[in-house]
């Protein structure tokens, strides 16, 4: 028994080494080379092992959303959306591709009941929309257009990199080989939801986004919109809008969103999704 101990004691110091010196280059790479991605097989470790302890954390910290019709609309814009990404984006540390039915890469999106104008991306794949942002959207389409701009950021694992550099890869490695992380998860969780990636990043997923409308046959312009309606939000309700950089370009990026999208092409079909009455589900009672 005490061998049996001892052995699991190495074999945790043993992984947490793996981990930390992986965390160790990813970084690097991101510093010294901002505009290359980082190797798959590093960003993707990071991405499994953060991913099911960041699910646990916003459920233990925050109010998800449950309701089944909800969780059924997200998953039908999702699966529209998922499909559509390019091939080159969908490529496994293993050089294959990933498809919506493998599970190891598919992509969740959590619907949190906070009135906040906010939607953000955390590390292991995992979308959080608050109910703010969603009564702020008219249409599935224009939802649709703001999770195709997160999913750019899950695409070019933005979470992990802007982590490694905030936090510490020691940190983010206590995390993981479940040291005593409580309060760095916390730190996680607060960097994430108030994050501005800088206007590379940011200009990157505006583009991913409508190109991604256009190959799921949802109309592209719909993204424009989406960025119309948080700009009018700002003019009513300013301290709950966390969506973007309140000193950001947003005038540039709606016009520059629009001319991209008058010039992609696109089979336009609905999305069978009721959002009206998503949206008086989700409204306060």
């Amino acid at each position: 028994m005490n061998r049996a101990r001892r052995l699991a004691r190495e074999l945790s110091v043993v992984c947490a080494v793996i981990l930390l010196l992986g965390l160790s280059a990813f970084a690097a790479q991101r510093l010294l080379f901002p505009g290359q991605r980082a190797s798959l097989d590093i960003a993707q470790t990071l991405d499994d092992a953060l991913g099911p302890i960041m699910r646990q954390q916003i459920r233990a910290t925050a109010n998800v959303v449950e309701d089944r019709e909800v969780t059924s609309a997200f998953s039908v814009i999702m699966g529209r959306l998922l499909p559509a990404i390019p091939a080159e984006d969908r490529m496994r540390a293993d050089g294959r591709q990933f498809t919506v039915e493998d599970r190891k890469f598919a992509v969740d999106v959590l619907v949190i009941r906070s009135p906040e104008i906010n939607a953000f991306t955390l590390p292991g794949r995992l979308i959080c929309v608050n109910t703010g942002l969603i009564r702020e959207m008219k249409s599935a389409e224009e939802m649709a257009a703001v999770l195709g701009h997160e999913l750019s950021h899950v695409v070019h694992r933005d979470p992990v990199a802007l982590l490694a550099r905030q936090i510490g890869m020691a940190a983010l490695a206590n995390v993981v080989t479940g040291g005593q992380g409580g309060a760095i998860l916390e730190q996680i969780i607060q960097t994430m939801v108030n994050v501005h990636y800088g206007r590379e990043a940011e200009d990157r997923a505006d583009a991913f986004s409508v190109h991604l409308l256009a190959r799921a046959g949802i109309p592209p312009g719909s993204f424009s919109a989406a960025l119309a309606r948080i700009k009018e939000s700002a003019q009513k309700e300013p301290d709950l809008l966390k969506y973007i950089d309140p000193h950001s370009p947003i005038d540039n990026r709606i016009q520059k969103a629009r001319e991209q999208a008058g010039q992609e092409k696109v089979v336009p079909r609905a999305l069978p999704v009721d959002w009206k009455k998503i949206v008086r589900v989700l409204s306060p009672a």
